[in-house]
């Protein structure tokens, strides 16, 4: 069996997707990879990129479809022990070896459904991978230019209480990087495609909790985010989206959703491999 399938969703990103592709490679040594690569009706050659690992899937879309389902699509198509689905403006450096890392970590955990690595700014500042669960302050804090009042409900928002190389479990992760058990995800289903775009990745971990799994962030394996957030502005159509994509999680869950399990998994082995490094 494959040890990990990397799901990257390619629509227009051509400046980015090389970088990426070719770095993967490189960053999980020991390990059997996969790529599962979907074209989001790009009208692009991206079997030349599919080519950068042994082992490669092309999924094609005829038109475009949203975030949500076509990370269901990466989903229903992967195999492996785990599956990362990943953004497209992400970087790995060899010395890091993230991918093994990340692999090591998840069978040293066997309770754990999905974790995420430590996130890097391009200039090597923290991107705050784990987070807490979203307050109305906080929405007010980063939307409507008032942090510098709200600096307390920001700093609980990205655990500033933990550095960034510790471990800890956490009510979710970004979604730009999710390594997700196989197990896990089969057992909570995919993503819940109502929200399309945005709040997607809170609602998957908030399940993946409730149903008795770990959502852990892992700060000993570390990757590049060339975030490029296109809900920045307030005023962009992407702005909206998010607003509305966090009024659905609402209705869904309420003011203060609970990650306590409703649910336990049922007990997995973890397979004889070499502890996290």
């Amino acid at each position: 069996m494959l040890d990990l399938d990397i799901g990257v969703i390619y629509t227009h990103e051509r400046d980015l997707i090389s970088p990426l592709v070719e770095s993967l490679r490189t960053s999980g040594d020991g390990l059997r990879m996969r790529l599962i690569m979907v074209d989001n009706d790009s009208a692009a050659d991206v079997e030349r990129w599919a080519q950068a690992l042994a082992e490669s899937k092309i999924l094609y879309n005829t038109r475009r479809i949203t975030y949500a389902a076509n990370l269901n699509r990466i989903l229903a198509a992967s195999s492996a022990r785990y599956v990362l689905l990943l953004n497209t403006d992400m970087h790995f450096q060899v010395s890091q070896q993230c991918l093994a890392r990340m692999v090591a970590f998840l069978d040293a955990h066997p309770r754990c459904g999905v974790a995420g690595c430590r996130l890097q700014h391009a200039d090597g500042s923290n991107a705050y991978a784990a987070r807490r669960f979203q307050t109305l302050p906080l929405i007010l804090a980063r939307r409507c230019g008032l942090g510098r009042w709200l600096r307390g409900s920001l700093a609980r928002h990205f655990y500033a209480e933990h550095q960034p190389e510790e471990t800890w479990q956490c009510d979710w992760l970004s979604g730009c990087f999710l390594m997700v058990r196989r197990q896990a995800y089969q057992q909570i289903g995919g993503f819940d495609e109502g929200f399309g775009k945005y709040f997607e990745d809170v609602d998957f971990c908030l399940r993946m909790s409730r149903a008795g799994w770990q959502v852990m962030y892992h700060g000993a394996a570390a990757c590049c985010h060339l975030e490029r957030r296109a809900s920045k502005n307030f005023f962009s159509a992407d702005a909206w989206r998010h607003l509305r994509s966090y009024l659905r999680f609402l209705r869904k869950w309420g003011l203060r959703p609970s990650r306590a399990a409703t649910q336990h998994p049922a007990p997995v082995r973890s397979p004889a491999r070499s502890a996290p490094l």
